[in-house]
C-alpha cells in the first residue's frame, strides 16, 4: 500500500517555527499589511520604498511561506492572465499589450529584488511546455496562442509530431505551446528570502499573528487578532489571498480551488531519463480541468486541481482540504496512467494549496466597498508568484496616494480591475 507523507510544503527545509508573533499587545502603525506572501511582502516592500519613514508592519496567521507563496510548482510566468488566455472575457488588445509590456519589462526588477538580497533560490530559465491531450484541447490550445502573439506574450506552436519528439511520453499529444520566457525558482526560498530583505529594510513581521476582525470606521482601521491583540493602522493592506475566503465580508471576492501534487523519491537515473522530461521539465494541460508535471532533480513533481471533486468545486481552504487522501490517490493514479513505468513508485511528500479564482482571472487591486482604508492585493490565479512579487508598485497608490502612483504600474491597474 503507498503512503502519503504529507507535508505543508514539498519546498520548505527543516523544520520552521514562527517568529515575533504579537501576541496580545496593542501597537500602532501607519501601514499593516495582512499576509506574508508574495503579495503582502511586495506590499510592503514598495511601501516602504516609496516613503521610508513610514511604520510599516506585516502580520501572518501562520509563518512566512507557510501559504502558496511557499507551496506552489515554482513557475516564474512573464505575467498575468498567460495559462487561461481564451476565458478571458472583455479582452482590450491594447490594454493587453501595455500589460504584457509592462510585466516583461519588470521581469529586471523582479531579478534585481533577488540579487541585492543574495537570494539563493534557485532561479533559472525553464520554459513550459502546455500541451493537447485531445483535437479540442489543440484548437483552444491554437486559440491561445494566437492571442497571446497578439498582445506580446513569447510563445511557440509545435505540431503533435513535435511535441512527441521533444517529449517522448507513453500518451497521446495532438500538440503543444511552448511559453519560452518562463522561468522557475524554488518558491519557498525566495519567499523566505524576500521576507529578510524586507526586516532589513526595518519592517516589522509578525508570525502566528492571526487576524480576526478589521473595522474601518472612515478615518483609521482597528484590527483584532485572535489572541486578542490590536493595532491600530492609518491604512491596511489585506494580501490573504485564497485565505480571503475565510474573512467576511471579504470572501464573495474570490472563488477558492484546490491543488493537490505528489512528489516521488530521487529516481533510478534509467527510470528518469525514461520519463523523457529533458528538453522540457515542466509541462501542462491546456483547459480548466488539468494535469502538470515537473522533472526537479530526479524525481518527478505531479499534480492536479481537485482531480475528483472537479476544478470548479469550491476548496474549504483548511487543513481537510489540504489533507484530502482522497485527492492524493487519484492525481497518483493519473501519474502512473500517463507514465507507467512509475507504478508503484514510492513518495517522498505529498503537498496541497488552495488557488484564489477571480470572476475575469485578474487580480483586485482596489479599495474595498465601505472600507475606504482597506485596500485589497488579492486574486492571482496561481500566477502569483511574479505578478504578485510586483503588485506592491499598484498598491502604492491606492495607500499613499495618485501623487506616489507609478504610471504604468496603475494604468495596468485599473485595466486588470475594470475602473
Amino acid at each position: 500500500m503507498i503512503n502519503f507523507p504529507y507535508k505543508v510544503s514539498f519546498w520548505a527545509t527543516g523544520n520552521v517555527e514562527p517568529t515575533n508573533p504579537l501576541g496580545d499587545r496593542d501597537i500602532s502603525v501607519d501601514i499593516l499589511v495582512i499576509g506574508a506572501g508574495f503579495a503582502g511582502i511586495s506590499s510592503a516592500y514598495y511601501l516602504k520604498k516609496a516613503a521610508p519613514d513610514l511604520n510599516i508592519a506585516v502580520v501572518e496567521a501562520e509563518y512566512v511561506g507557510f501559504g502558496p507563496s511557499g507551496r506552489n510548482f515554482g513557475g516564474v510566468t512573464t505575467g498575468m492572465r498567460e495559462l487561461r488566455t481564451s476565458f478571458i472575457t472583455g479582452f482590450d488588445l491594447e490594454e493587453e499589450r501595455f500589460a504584457a509590456r509592462y510585466f516583461l519589462r519588470s521581469r529586471d526588477e523582479f531579478e534585481k529584488r533577488i540579487a541585492d538580497g543574495a537570494i539563493e533560490c534557485e532561479y533559472r530559465d525553464e520554459p513550459i511546455l502546455m500541451h493537447a491531450l485531445d483535437a479540442d484541447a489543440w484548437q483552444t490550445l491554437q486559440h491561445e496562442s494566437e492571442l497571446l502573439h497578439q498582445r506580446g506574450t513569447p510563445n511557440k506552436l509545435l505540431s503533435g509530431d513535435e511535441v512527441r519528439t521533444a517529449l517522448p511520453v507513453p500518451y497521446e499529444i495532438h500538440g503543444g505551446m511552448v511559453l519560452t520566457a518562463w522561468r522557475s525558482v524554488q518558491p519557498f526560498k525566495l519567499v523566505r528570502g524576500f521576507a529578510e530583505q524586507l526586516r532589513g529594510m526595518g519592517v516589522a513581521i509578525h508570525e502566528a499573528t492571526k487576524v480576526s476582525d478589521i473595522h474601518d470606521d472612515g478615518s483609521r482601521v482597528s484590527v483584532t487578532t485572535t489572541d486578542r491583540g490590536t493595532i491600530k493602522a492609518s491604512k491596511v493592506v489585506l494580501a490573504t489571498n485564497a485565505y480571503t475566503y475565510h474573512m467576511k465580508p471579504f470572501n464573495e471576492l474570490l472563488f477558492p480551488r484546490q491543488s493537490y501534487v505528489v512528489a516521488t523519491v530521487p529516481l533510478q537515473d534509467d527510470v528518469f531519463q525514461s520519463l523523457g522530461l529533458k528538453e522540457f521539465t515542466y509541462i501542462e494541460d491546456v483547459g480548466m480541468t488539468f494535469y502538470y508535471a515537473r522533472a526537479y532533480k530526479n524525481r518527478l513533481l505531479f499534480g492536479g486541481g481537485m482531480p475528483t471533486k472537479g476544478l470548479f468545486s469550491p476548496s474549504t481552504v483548511d487543513r481537510a482540504a489540504d489533507t484530502d487522501p482522497i485527492e492524493y490517490e487519484r492525481v497518483y493514479e493519473e501519474m502512473q496512467r500517463r507514465f507507467p513505468q512509475l507504478k508503484g513508485v514510492s513518495l517522498e511528500a505529498v503537498w496541497s494549496g488552495p488557488i484564489d479564482i477571480t470572476e475575469n482571472f485578474a487580480p483586485i487591486i482596489r479599495p474595498m466597498a465601505g472600507m475606504p482604508n482597506v485596500i485589497a492585493n488579492i486574486g492571482f490565479n496561481g500566477e502569483g508568484l511574479f505578478a504578485g512579487s510586483l503588485s506592491g508598485k499598484m498598491v502604492v497608490g491606492q495607500v499613499l496616494g495618485s501623487g506616489h502612483s507609478d504610471p504604468d504600474a496603475e494604468r495596468v491597474r485599473r485595466y486588470l480591475n475594470g475602473n
